[in-house]
């Protein structure tokens, strides 16, 4: 926004030492009507520049200070307080393109709270800072679709919930403007996603459940399922599964192997191999708890040992009930 103007008023002087109700054309064509006192512009006035903009309402030591209406020439106009010169405190701000400002002022900008409504019906309603939404607030778009939550530079941005037109929604962290970090998306159909986000898409650790009580706990990359993860049936039935950029690579029921049996973590396992010596596991091959919390990847096991492999975490059990208490 640009700053307020102020002319030489002291400029004055040469034509009023005092007077009230003073008439004055300055030699760069700007105008002043209005009070001066001992040679100072002080009470309420009209200052009007040459190039076009205008300013009325009450001065103090020749700049605009109190109550007063600022008009631009390209149609903008600000009608509130001033102090020393510029837009400090409550006012409103009205653009010619039909934007509209109501709220606190501090140096020229919008600063604290305050009310923007845009000229297609946009709004938001919240902080600013030097201009810019900044902290809390709640933004609702001409389509319906809303958000209440941070923001940083005009953008959501920390802990927010957006709430869609076609009912889906999501609570969680965003990173300037778009869904990154850990938060929960939900359906209309009552399918629910909880877990991490990267740039607007399901992508690291995360839980899918299902309406009909299904549940998916695993890697996500783009959207879709990748890498291990394992799913649970609403009979308790429980599945390791491996997938590829959404297509699915092998199921394999999780149950206790006893030809091949495995303690490790403080946790039985499920590990299978022809390998397998005296009923303890043997050999290499993947592993999981049958818990199903952790997965042995590229396991090499001896005697019912755990000697190499990768560690591969599942994302915690989460149930419908917690998801639907931590939303409210």
């Amino acid at each position: 926004m640009e700053v307020l103007r102020t002319n030489l008023f002291l400029l004055i002087l040469v034509y009023a030492a005092a007077a009230t109700g003073a008439e004055v054309t300055l030699a760069n064509g700007d105008r002043y009507i209005g009070d001066v006192v001992d040679g100072v512009l002080s009470g309420n006035g009209t200052y009007i520049w040459a190039a076009g903009d205008r300013y009325e309402g009450y001065f103090v030591n020749d700049q605009p200070d109190g109550s007063g209406v600022y008009k631009w020439v390209d149609g903008r106009v600000y009608k509130g307080e001033f102090e020393k010169g510029v837009r400090q405190g409550q006012g409103q701000l009205r653009w010619a393109n039909g934007d509209f400002y109501e709220g606190a002022f501090a140096a020229n900008a919008m600063h604290g709270l305050g009310r923007f409504v845009w000229a297609n019906k946009d709004r938001y309603q919240g902080e600013f800072k030097e201009n810019k939404r900044v902290g809390r607030g709640a933004m609702v778009w001409h389509t319906g679709q809303a958000y209440d939550g941070l923001f940083r530079d005009g953008l959501m941005h920390g802990q927010g919930h957006l709430k869609y037109v076609d009912g889906r929604e999501y609570i969680g962290a965003f990173v300037a403007g778009v869904k990154s970090g850990e938060g929960t998306f939900n359906w209309p159909n009552g399918n629910r996603y909880v877990g991490s986000f990267v740039t607007d898409q399901r992508s690291g650790g995360g839980v899918f459940l299902w309406r009909d009580g299904t549940v998916y706990r695993g890697q996500f990359i783009a959207n879709k399922q990748h890498g291990y993860g394992v799913k649970e049936q609403p009979n308790n039935v429980s599945e390791l599964q491996v997938w590829r950029d959404g297509e699915i690579v092998s199921s394999t029921r999780i149950e206790e192997n006893q030809y091949c049996a495995l303690q490790y973590l403080e946790r039985a396992w499920m590990f299978s191999a022809e390998s397998c010596i005296n009923g303890l596991a043997h050999g290499r091959g993947v592993a999981v708890s049958l818990d199903g919390d952790f997965v042995v990847k590229d396991g090499r096991f001896v005697l019912g040992q755990f000697v190499a492999g990768e560690l591969v975490e599942i994302p915690t059990k989460i149930s419908r009930a917690e998801t639907v208490q931590n939303d409210g």
